[in-house]
């Protein structure tokens, strides 16, 4: 499977990277995740959203396994429905990005993600308020760090038995194996293990950071927590906002 994991998105992903002219990698993975990165091409599901970019490719990890399944999945972990990860971006020439084109990134990444779990109707939505923090600096590059939150909905649900999520699952895992084989990950580690609360809608709270590398490529790094509310008793991005970004500074923008 780590052959195929190769053949199918590691491949592809290359080539992004040398269109691009950058890829990412994060030294320091706080160890309440994956200690490894699921990373794929992702130029098709941002031209589809109508993002006018050449390529892009996306950087990753989510909850660590615990009792069967990441804890992504599970509503009483901190890292439930929590994202820790970044973006690369070669855009067509001659644009110029809001924040909001950065922000489109993740909802197209979002959106995308709920309708492979099998979310019928996949919700993500950026508030219009958004809170500058001021510089973060990786390396020789120096980009701006933002406090933003988002409603979206939970991948939890009805599709966690469906076949085409059981494929996807080990595709995804073989992925993160290759990254760190020590990992061994199995299909069924990314997936829930039942349909829990449904889709649930949930408010997000978390960090973005862009950095404009050459005139056409951003990088884009990303981590949140949820906001509690009726369903969700606690506000996890106050547990993990600081791993977040303690992994974000350790991130290495590496030219290909």
């Amino acid at each position: 499977m780590n052959f195929l994991a190769n053949l199918i998105l590691l491949n592809k992903l290359k080539g992004a990277e040398r269109e691009i002219g950058y890829k990412l990698n994060f030294k320091s993975i706080p160890d309440t995740w994956i200690s490894g990165l699921m990373r794929c091409d992702m130029t098709r599901t941002w031209q589809k959203f109508g993002l006018k970019i050449l390529r892009g490719a996306n950087y990753f990890t989510v909850g660590k396994i615990k009792n069967g399944t990441s804890s992504r999945f599970d509503f009483t972990e901190p890292q439930y429905q929590s994202w820790l990860g970044g973006y690369t971006v070669r855009l067509r020439p001659g644009q110029e990005w809001t924040l909001q084109n950065h922000l489109n990134l993740a909802v197209a990444d979002q959106k995308s993600w709920l309708k492979r779990y099998g979310d019928p109707n996949p919700l993500c939505k950026f508030e219009e308020k958004y809170s500058s923090l001021g510089s973060i600096n990786l390396g020789n590059y120096s980009g701006t760090l933002y406090e933003w939150s988002c409603i979206t909905h939970s991948d939890v649900g009805d599709g966690f038995a469906k076949t085409w999520l059981k494929i996807s699952a080990v595709v995804m895992t073989a992925a993160f194996n290759v990254f760190n084989p020590a990992l061994n990950l199995h299909g069924i580690d990314l997936r829930p293990k039942d349909k829990g609360r449904n889709y649930e809608t949930l408010k997000l709270s978390g960090y973005i950071a862009t950095f404009n590398i050459e005139k056409d490529v951003k990088v884009v790094l990303y981590g949140n927590g949820i906001i509690s509310n009726g369903e969700v008793g606690k506000d996890t991005f106050e547990i993990i906002k600081n791993d977040i970004l303690n992994a974000m500074n350790s991130c290495e923008i590496i030219k290909v």
